[in-house]
This record gives C-alpha cells, sequence and structure tokens, in this order.
C-alpha cells in the first residue's frame, strides 16, 4: 500500500474513532505495525499514469513535473490575474490571451474598483475560512453530509451575517 493510502486510511480510522484494518485482508494496521517496501514503491512508480489535461501516458515518477510544468493543456491564469483578470485556460492559449486582455488598458479608477472587490470577497472567504477552521477545531464534530454541502452552508450563513 502507497504512503498516501496508508495515511489516509489511519486517518478515516481515526476520525470514526475505530481501529484501522487492511481492505484487502481486513487485518488491524497501525504506524508501529508497518514498514514501507521500497521495491513495491519503486514498481508503482514506473506504472504509467494518465495526465489529467492532457491524457498522454507518464510514469507516475514524471506525472507531477509533467502536469505543473511541461503540459500544454495544464490550466493556467492570466499574469493580470491581481488585477481582476478572471481568465482560466489551457497553457497553449496563454500568450493569445494575454496578448488581448483588456486588464493592463484598465484606467486607475476601474482598478480601484476591481481591487476593492477582490477585496470585500477576500474579506467573505476569510470570514467562512475562520468560521470551518472553527468547527473543525473541536475535538469531536458530528456531521452527516459532504465538507461541500458543509462549506455552502457556513457561506450562505456568513452572506447572511454581512
Amino acid at each position: 500500500m502507497c504512503a498516501g493510502c496508508f495515511i489516509h486510511l489511519l486517518a478515516d480510522a481515526r476520525l470514526k474513532e475505530e481501529q484501522a484494518t487492511c481492505p484487502n485482508c481486513r487485518c488491524e494496521i497501525s504506524k508501529s505495525l508497518c514498514c514501507r517496501n521500497l521495491a513495491v514503491e519503486k514498481a508503482v512508480s514506473e506504472l504509467p499514469s494518465d495526465c489529467g489535461f492532457c491524457l498522454k501516458q507518464f510514469p507516475r515518477s514524471l506525472l507531477e513535473k509533467h502536469k505543473k510544468e511541461e503540459c500544454q493543456d495544464r490550466v493556467t491564469q492570466c499574469k493580470y490575474k491581481r488585477i481582476g483578470c478572471p481568465w482560466q485556460g489551457p497553457y497553449h492559449e496563454l500568450t493569445i490571451h494575454e496578448s488581448e486582455c483588456c486588464h493592463p488598458t484598465k484606467t486607475g479608477n476601474e482598478l480601484m474598483d476591481i481591487l476593492d472587490e477582490m477585496d470585500q470577497t477576500h474579506k467573505t472567504e476569510m470570514q467562512l475560512y475562520n468560521s470551518v477552521f472553527g468547527l473543525l477545531s473541536f475535538e469531536k464534530i458530528g456531521y452527516t453530509g459532504t465538507i461541500k454541502d458543509l462549506i455552502n452552508k457556513l457561506r450562505t450563513s456568513v452572506q447572511q451575517k454581512s
């Protein structure tokens, strides 16, 4: 089992206040009972895996670098994002977009309005973050929905308070 899955199993069991068990043979597992199998990890790292953007296959060990730096279909943002450009698209379209982007030609007043709106959005997101962080800091929390549902409910609550 890879390190990521192992940690996920232990964390999930801890949240449920249960003993972690192997999903294959159901024997109990713990951090102290397990050891890494480097040969298997090496073999797994060489298995082919699909890029989520261009769907080409790469060895797992090279996939992250490809997705972050090399893939022409990876999602990227305009360099004028900090002054309000919302564009997101494939990397191969970035230079075309940036040459046609209207944000560098905006007036100072237009930029100030955009920045004020971005500050307000950031303030709302920080309130939401603080609410979620406050809830998660409790020792035990009971919630049966998804995290996405929880965030949406908290976002609605924060917006009603504003």
